[in-house]
């Protein structure tokens, strides 16, 4: 066998094998890969929250959550992360973000990791708040914790890096009291 001819056997078998490996059917036992599948439903629950959030569809931005999920502000806020049930994160947002005439988080450069039930993705935003004319942006890395549940993939936790802010931060509420 040439040179030539065992490179081209050797590349159709790796290949072979890097797509049989990713592309396998069927659901994850702990500890094994995240299959192709799984990496699109987790992609699609990170960039689902942000667009649901703005479209105000709640009950979608409720399907991408665990029952109880851990929120990390505090690079854009201070204080400590936090966690509450899903319907309490929910109604904050709720009474949150109808205040702004616009929202717009744009989520991108998903990467995902993670194996069997358990998985970590990590993004860009840039989301912006409008009111009128005023508006306040902050461009940062997303960090979502997901675990697989019956029902599929669910965030259980959110932490934003701050990376930079542009615009009028005094755009935004005043935090709640008490």
């Amino acid at each position: 066998m040439s040179l030539v001819t065992r490179r081209q056997v050797l590349v159709s078998a790796v290949s072979a094998a890097m797509v049989s490996a990713v592309s396998a059917p069927g659901s994850s036992a702990p500890g094994d890969a995240l299959t192709v599948e799984d990496r699109i439903a987790i992609a699609e629950a990170i960039a689902g929250i942000g667009l649901y959030a703005d479209l105000r569809e709640w009950n979608r931005v409720r399907s991408y959550f665990a029952a109880r999920v851990t929120t990390d502000y505090t690079s854009l806020f201070g204080g400590e992360a936090t966690t509450s049930d899903r319907d309490a994160l929910i109604a904050l947002w709720q009474g949150l973000l109808p205040g702004f005439d616009a929202t717009q988080h744009l989520i991108t450069n998903i990467t995902v990791e993670g194996a069997g039930n358990d998985a970590v993705a990590r993004s860009h935003v840039r989301a912006t708040h409008w009111i009128g004319g005023r508006f306040w942006t902050v461009g940062g890395s997303y960090l979502h914790r997901l675990v697989r549940t019956p029902e599929g993939w669910r965030v259980n936790a959110i932490a934003i890096h701050r990376l930079y802010e542009e615009g009028d931060r005094a755009v935004l509420p005043p935090p709640p009291t008490g």
